[in-house]
C-alpha cells in the first residue's frame, strides 16, 4: 500500500473545516426552503397535483444534466468560486418567484434556480470533503450542523408565509442566499493546490466538457461507488415524495404552512442527531447493508403517510423516525464515497451522486402528481412506495450475491492519492 503523504498525516485545517460546517448549514437550508415554499406558492395559485409535480421535478432538470459538470467545476475552479456566483444568483432570483403568477414562467424560474441551488450544495459538500479528507466523524458533524439550518428554516418560512404570504417569504430566502455568499467569500480555501484563474479561463471552464462526464461515469466502474450512487438516488426519492404529494396531502387535511414546516423540521432534527452516531453505526455491520436497510426504512415511513389518519402526532413520529434512518446512512455514504476516490475526484463523486439524486427528483414528482390526479393520494403513496422498496429488494439480492459490492476502506483510492 502506498505510504500516506505529509498532507494526509498533517492536522486538519480547523478554520476551513469550521467554515465548511457553516456553509453546509446555509446551503442545505436553501434547498429545503425551496422544497417547502415553492409547492405552497403553486397551491396558492391553484395549481393541480400534476402541475405541482412538474414544478417540483423541474428544479432537478438541469442538475440532472449538469451536476457532473458542476462537480468537475469544483475540482477545476474551486468550490468557493463557484459558490460565490451561485449563491449571489439565488439571491437575485428569489423575488422573481413572488412576482410570477403564470405557470409556464414559474416553471422556467424554477428550472434555473434549481441549478444554482444544487451547485451551491455540491460546493458545500466538496469543501467539507476536501477539508476533512473523507474522515467519517467530521462528515457526521457536517451533517449534524447542516441540520440546524434545515430545522429552523422551514419553520421560519412557514410562519412568515402564514403571516405575510409570498413576498416576505421570498425576501427572507434572498437574505439567506446573501448570507451564504458572504460566508463563502470570507472562508479559507481548503484546496491549497488551487491555482489562480483568469476571468477568460473561468469562462471557458464554465462550459461543459465531455471529459468531465467520462471521468465521473468512469467512477461507476468501482462497484461500491455504483452501489452507493443508486442508494443515494433512492434516498432522495423519499425527499421527492415529501416535496410533492406529501405537501399536497398535508395541505388537503387542513394543516397550515407553519405546521408543515414543523414536520419538515422534525425530520431534520433526528437526521442531524443520528448523523453524530456515524462512528457507532459503522460498527453495526457491513456498511453496504446499513445503507440499504436504513434507506428501505426511510422509504417505508413516508409511504404509509395516508394510513396515519392525518393525526399530527403520528405524522410527527414518522418524520422523526425517518430522519433518524437518513441520519444514520448519509454521513456513512459520504465517507464511503469520499474514501473510495482520490482527492482530486471529490467534486466528481459529489456531482455523480447529485446526478443520481436529481434523476430521481425529475422523474418521481411528476409521476406521483399524475397518480394523484388519476387514482388519488393514497394510491400514489402506495404505488410509489412499493416500487422504490422493490428496487431496494433488488439491490439486496445483488449485495448478497456480489462480494465486490462490499467496501474495504483499507484499499480506498483516497488513501493512495
Amino acid at each position: 500500500m502506498t505510504a500516506a503523504s505529509p498532507e494526509e498525516t498533517s492536522p486538519l485545517d480547523k478554520r476551513a473545516l469550521n467554515a465548511s460546517y457553516g456553509l453546509g448549514l446555509l446551503s442545505l437550508a436553501l434547498s429545503d426552503l425551496y422544497v417547502l415554499v415553492v409547492p405552497l406558492l403553486a397551491l396558492s395559485l391553484g395549481a393541480s397535483a400534476t402541475e405541482i409535480g412538474l414544478l417540483i421535478g423541474a428544479r432537478s432538470v438541469l442538475p440532472a444534466l449538469l451536476s457532473i459538470h458542476g462537480g468537475s467545476l469544483m475540482d477545476r475552479l474551486g468550490a468557493r468560486r463557484v459558490m460565490i456566483f451561485c449563491s449571489f444568483m439565488i439571491a437575485c432570483m428569489a423575488p422573481i418567484f413572488a412576482s410570477v403568477s403564470w405557470f409556464p414562467i414559474l416553471l422556467i424560474v424554477q428550472i434555473v434556480t434549481g441549478l444554482f441551488v444544487t451547485f451551491n450544495w455540491i460546493g458545500a459538500q466538496t469543501l467539507v470533503a476536501q477539508a476533512c479528507r473523507g474522515q467519517a466523524v467530521p462528515l457526521g458533524k457536517f451533517n449534524f450542523i447542516a441540520r440546524f439550518g434545515t430545522v429552523g428554516a422551514p419553520v421560519l418560512a412557514g410562519l412568515i408565509w402564514d403571516i405575510g404570504g409570498a413576498w416576505p417569504t421570498f425576501f427572507m430566502m434572498m437574505a439567506w442566499a446573501l448570507a451564504t455568499c458572504t460566508l463563502v467569500w470570507i472562508s479559507p480555501e481548503p484546496n491549497k493546490g488551487l491555482e489562480p484563474v483568469s476571468p477568460v479561463k473561468a469562462l471557458m471552464s464554465a462550459m461543459p466538457r465531455v471529459s468531465d462526464y467520462t471521468r465521473s461515469f468512469a467512477l461507476m466502474l468501482i462497484p461500491i461507488i455504483a452501489f452507493t450512487v443508486v442508494v443515494a438516488g433512492l434516498r432522495n426519492a423519499g425527499t421527492g415524495i415529501q416535496s410533492s404529494i406529501y405537501v399536497i396531502y398535508l395541505e388537503g387535511v387542513g394543516y397550515p404552512a407553519t405546521s408543515i414546516g414543523i414536520l419538515f423540521a422534525a425530520l431534520e432534527v433526528t437526521t442531524g442527531l443520528a448523523s453524530l452516531a456515524v462512528g457507532w453505526v459503522r460498527k453495526l455491520g457491513r456498511p453496504e447493508w446499513v445503507l440499504l436497510v436504513t434507506t428501505a426504512v426511510s422509504l417505508s415511513l413516508i409511504a404509509i403517510t395516508p394510513f396515519l389518519g392525518g393525526v399530527f402526532v403520528l405524522l410527527l413520529l414518522m418524520q422523526l423516525l425517518r430522519g433518524a434512518a437518513q441520519g444514520f446512512m448519509q454521513p456513512l455514504m459520504f465517507s464511503i464515497q469520499s474514501l473510495a476516490v482520490k482527492k482530486d475526484e471529490q467534486g466528481a463523486i459529489v456531482g455523480l451522486r447529485m446526478t443520481a439524486n436529481r434523476v430521481f427528483s425529475v422523474i418521481l414528482p411528476p409521476i406521483t402528481g399524475v397518480l394523484v390526479d388519476a387514482f388519488g393520494l393514497t394510491s400514489a403513496f402506495v404505488i410509489s412506495g412499493v416500487f422504490l422498496l422493490g428496487v431496494c429488494a433488488g439491490l439486496a439480492v445483488l449485495v448478497a450475491r456480489k462480494p465486490n459490492l462490499r467496501f474495504d476502506d483499507r484499499n480506498s483510492g483516497n488513501r493512495t492519492n
